[in-house]
């Protein structure tokens, strides 16, 4: 793991550590109301955080203490850069990231552009990473899971809302300069 990545993991605080309004509005993002609102909202208030005050912890971030990131990917049928705010799973060799979009049916437009194009930035704490997507199956499939339950429980009623589809589970790997 880059130095930055590594900086940036060990500021995190685990689901027990965080107060009691974080852990209320984790609960609410995770239930069906709550992911509607953000689903629609929370982006739009990161990439607005990110606009005016960039390399700053994203709203979201601050809200509900969960590791967020800003990654830009290749659209996969466009080819123009994308910019989404992610919940971050911090992983030794990366960060995993889980195409929940709330639990919808459909995955969210970055897990198609990642899959197109692997190849990304990604946004930690101010600092730029040139990172490789690889989605993963199997046993790293769970410790990416495993690693995000760790900072948001969210992930279990999405896995349940979305309708049998796979979550779709990536790692993003810092590329080496």
């Amino acid at each position: 793991m880059t130095d930055g990545f590594y900086a940036a993991a060990m500021r995190l605080r685990s689901v027990d550590e965080a107060n009691p309004v974080q852990r209320a509005l984790r609960g609410f993002v995770a239930s069906r109301p709550g992911a509607w609102v953000s689903k629609r909202v929370l982006h739009r208030l990161d990439r607005l955080g990110h606009r005016l005050a960039p390399g700053r912890a994203l709203p979201s971030q601050r809200l509900a203490a969960v590791p967020v990131g800003m990654l830009t990917t290749t659209g996969a049928r466009s080819g123009q850069p994308r910019t989404v705010p992610l919940m971050l799973a911090p992983l030794e060799e990366g960060w995993g990231v889980i195409a929940s979009h709330y639990g919808s049916e459909r995955p969210p437009a970055w897990y198609f552009n990642l899959r197109a194009h692997p190849g990304a930035t990604l946004e930690v704490d101010g600092i730029v990473h040139r990172v490789r997507a690889v989605q993963v199956q199997g046993p790293d499939r769970e410790r990416v899971r495993e690693a995000a339950l760790g900072f948001y429980r969210g992930y279990t009623a999405y896995e349940q809302r979305a309708g049998g589809r796979d979550l779709g589970f990536f790692v993003l790997h810092p590329e080496r300069d």
